[in-house]
């Protein structure tokens, strides 16, 4: 009896660490709602300084060579990983949005951008 209520206790353990696992967000598809909402973040939050379009021509921004999102120049390796990170703690002139996007919406902005971007380095149209 003993036996079986530590098979018992042990499964329910392991089942425990399994349910509590960290769980990352999947990457995003932009063939859904990830490349609108993605879209519509980056207007809002992003634009001001990357343009709507992407290319870094603005007033703000225009002289920072990174401010360009679709000539595949990117000051990291351009990974969606990489992306994400740039975007949650920012790397100066670029702000931190950390605790300003939730983690969906960093997810979504990824999306967006990475499709802003040809594996080539032209522009995705």
């Amino acid at each position: 009896m003993i036996r079986v209520r530590l098979l018992v206790l042990s499964i329910a353990s392991v089942l425990v660490v399994i349910g509590c696992g960290e769980h990352r967000l999947p990457e995003g598809d932009a063939h859904d709602g990830d490349l609108a909402a993605g879209r519509l973040i980056f207007e809002r939050k992003c634009a001001r300084c990357h343009s709507s379009r992407g290319d870094g021509k603005t007033a703000v921004a225009g002289r920072f060579p990174y401010a360009n999102l679709i000539d595949g120049v990117w000051r990291s390796d351009g990974s969606a990983e990489t992306i994400e990170k740039q975007i949650r703690q920012g790397h100066d002139p670029m702000p931190s949005f950390q605790g300003k996007l939730t983690d969906e919406q960093i997810r979504q902005t990824v999306v967006y951008v990475r499709e802003l971007t040809d594996p080539k380095g032209g522009p995705k149209r």
